[in-house]
């Protein structure tokens, strides 16, 4: 076996034995990004800028040197204006059966991808509420170290392999709300459970391109991420340290996709067009062996991506069984990204549909 044949072997061996670890499921961290969930969610075959953190470690070799100094991004899933209605209002969520969430990335999103290199640390913000016959409310925030390297296995002719690995850790609090059915000023006088998770993880990654057109690339995402989970009753007891017991072990689950790109090319239009890209994914192999498997369907995704002269993005896509749209539009200090998506949060399509809007800005130089 050649020297840059075994770390691809190592690779394969580590993602078999890590697919059936045992305990608890924790969330893995993922930054929301306005341009991938207009085009289809993540594509493991694009990865042409610092996002490239979280598509596939394998990218770094081939990306110009990018320096990222900050970024917002704000995503809202839910019935946003009903519930802002009521806050103003003073209303009461007592007959109301309804979810909404938000994910917020940044502003620390500190970082450099080039070079084969690829180094970062983010933060993120969510909470998600749900109202049935009460209110629950889960809040999470968390910090994000990450590092990893890429290198080309192959390069003939018009054929280019390369190889990456990615290492990285986060520490995250949970905190469960239950707090008054009246938005009275006094929301959250009761307060459940809180958690502190501390996680490691590696991500493992492969890209194969032909002719600079065609790629189609392998990656699996937590390959072998075990978490330390620390649980107390309230958060009053985290402030003074007393934990309802030794902390426990869990792991996030390993995801598994494989992607494929097409950068079309239209020679009386490239004066105009910047890039025409089209990409599709089977997002997670191994949910097929899960005890209870998401339908297939849910986990294809398809992605349209047009640059015009540079500055404009049209994105369109599919993900989920569900469409997505968005734009972008590059100002040279700053980007803009904006998208609406659908989330389908159930085991088949239809089940539990809800929809998102992404707003991103984004200072990368």
């Amino acid at each position: 076996m050649s020297r840059n044949m075994r770390p691809l072997f190592f690779m394969v061996l580590l993602i078999l034995e890590s697919a059936f670890l045992p305990g608890e499921t924790v969330a893995p961290f993922v930054m929301p990004q306005a341009r991938f969930s207009g085009m289809g969610g993540i594509h493991a075959a694009l990865g042409d800028d610092f996002y490239s953190l979280f598509t596939n470690p394998a990218s770094f070799v081939g990306i110009k040197n990018q320096f990222s100094v900050s970024e917002l991004t704000v995503s809202m899933y839910g019935p946003v204006f009903e519930i802002l209605d009521l806050a103003v209002n003073k209303g009461s969520l007592k007959d109301l059966d309804l979810s909404a969430g938000i994910d917020v990335g940044g502003p620390l999103s500190l970082g450099w991808v080039g070079r084969g290199l690829g180094l970062g640390i983010f933060n993120r913000f969510t909470g998600n509420a749900s109202v049935d016959s009460g209110i629950s409310l889960d809040i999470s925030g968390e910090i994000f170290f990450v590092g990893g390297y890429s290198f080309r296995v192959l390069e003939r002719e018009k054929h280019v392999l390369d190889a990456g690995l990615l290492g990285k850790g986060f520490f995250r609090n949970t905190l469960d709300l239950q707090p008054s059915l009246v938005f009275d000023g006094s929301m959250f006088d009761n307060a459940a459970s809180f958690k502190t998770i501390l996680g490691l993880g590696l991500d493992f990654g492969l890209k194969y391109t032909y002719g600079g057109n065609f790629t189609a690339a392998l990656a699996c995402f937590d390959a072998f991420s075990p978490a330390l989970v620390t649980a107390y009753a309230s958060y009053d007891d985290f402030r003074n340290g007393n934990a309802l017991g030794p902390g426990y072990y869990g792991t996030i689950d390993p995801r598994l996709g494989l992607g494929f790109s097409y950068r079309v090319s239209i020679p009386f239009l490239d004066r105009y067009i910047s890039k025409f890209l089209i990409l599709t994914d089977y997002r997670d192999f191994l949910d097929l062996f899960s005890v209870i498997p998401r339908n297939p369907i849910l986990n294809i995704s398809i992605g349209l991506e047009l640059v015009v002269l540079e500055k404009f993005s049209l994105r369109a896509g599919i993900a989920d069984a569900l469409p997505a749209a968005g734009f972008g539009i590059d100002l040279s200090f700053m980007k803009l990204d904006c998208s609406i998506y659908g989330r389908e949060r159930g085991l088949d399509p239809g089940i539990d549909s809800v929809y998102a809007v992404d707003v991103g800005l984004l200072f990368r130089y």
